[in-house]
């Protein structure tokens, strides 16, 4: 008496989780240009409408490619984090291995007998250490992130993540050794539904540029600011011109300290104001411009690198050449030869 309703239920929250996944989908493929991280939002997606279905234990849902997508699912919701947490995200053939290793895995799990329990072990395995990763990019950069939408959608990770990646992974184990309660399916059609119509909300509600090109590249938005923050606006920019940047071991709360305003005010002046959607892209592109200034400087020409790299801000040279070379694609020393050959070819000394 009982079943038939709770079925007709999960049946109902299934089709309706699918349904948003496949809208959101859309909703990514619709965003022009078309990148990675949009991309793979929409596999991510996709892998959750698979998902929907073929995580329901009744018989007669479509297998095949569905399946194939659901398992992939954990890689895509990886590659879309990454993404959309690193503002300088290069893609790289070693993200492909999680794919490959939950691959193999499954078809371990297609053995049966021991082979299956191993397989599903291990995909758990992988599936929780992809979790974590995600989880310590959403916190890590938390601060220093001056795009509002990332922001919250980072405290949705760190919230949500660790409770529905262990949840499906203690309800997915415990499967391998017996047969789950008949109330278990209707509660995880609710979860899946709820998630998914959370995901959709945010997404539908979010402006283009949270996947803007060209993240390092500066876009200001000054006039949505107040007179008065056009006002801070430009103690900010004399802090700036100052070498505020250049101090080492600055973070957005110390300069907020050292120009009297408000940290989420400060991060609103960086992000509309001077058009970086992270603190420390803010941080690279003054810092590096200074760094270009020294290196080019005759007087300095004998000066060592690392000491350029300490002298604007950097705690050691890795970090320094990274930025640099990100930002005017060489590295230090090929720019410092380059800017003193033509001083000398245009007879400046």
């Amino acid at each position: 008496m009982i079943s038939e309703p709770l079925d007709t239920a999960e049946i109902m929250l299934r089709a309706g989780a699918a349904a948003l996944n496949m809208l959101m989908m859309v909703q990514f493929a619709r965003l022009r240009p078309l990148r990675f991280v949009t991309a793979a939002g929409a596999l991510f997606c996709l892998g959750i409408a698979s998902y929907t279905f073929v995580s329901d234990p009744s018989p007669g849902y479509p297998g095949g490619a569905l399946v194939v997508m659901a398992v992939l699912t954990p890689v895509f919701f990886w590659w879309f984090g990454i993404a959309l947490f690193r503002d300088s995200f290069e893609w790289r053939h070693i993200y492909f291995v999680p794919l490959v290793l939950l691959l193999a895995f499954y078809a371990l799990r297609l053995g049966g007998g021991p082979y299956r329990v191993a397989g599903a072990l291990l995909h758990q395995a992988t599936v929780i250490l992809l979790l974590i990763h995600i989880f310590s990019l959403a916190i890590l950069d938390f601060r220093n992130d001056l795009v509002d939408a990332r922001r919250r959608f980072r405290v949705a990770i760190t919230l949500i993540l660790p409770l529905v990646g262990i949840t499906i992974a203690g309800v997915e184990t415990y499967a391998l050794y017996g047969a789950l309660p008949v109330w278990l399916g209707p509660l995880h059609a609710l979860m899946l539904f709820a998630l998914s119509f959370l995901f959709a909300l945010w997404l539908t509600a979010t402006k283009p540029e949270l996947f803007a090109l060209n993240a390092e590249a500066p876009q200001p938005k000054s006039d949505l600011l107040t007179p008065a923050e056009l006002i801070e606006l430009e103690r900010l920019k004399s802090a700036v011109c100052n070498g505020a940047c250049l101090e080492p071991e600055m973070s957005l709360s110390t300069l907020a300290t050292k120009v009297a305003i408000p940290e989420h005010r400060l991060r609103r002046l960086i992000a509309k104001g001077l058009g970086y959607r992270n603190f420390a892209a803010f941080l690279n592109a003054h810092r590096v411009e200074e760094a270009k200034r020294r290196l080019a400087d005759p007087a300095r020409s004998r000066e060592q690198i690392v000491s350029i790299a300490f002298g604007v801000g950097y705690a050691s040279l890795a970090p320094f050449n990274r930025a640099f070379r990100q930002l005017t694609g060489k590295t230090p020393s090929e720019y410092r030869s380059q800017a003193l050959s033509r001083m000398i070819d245009s007879g400046k000394n």
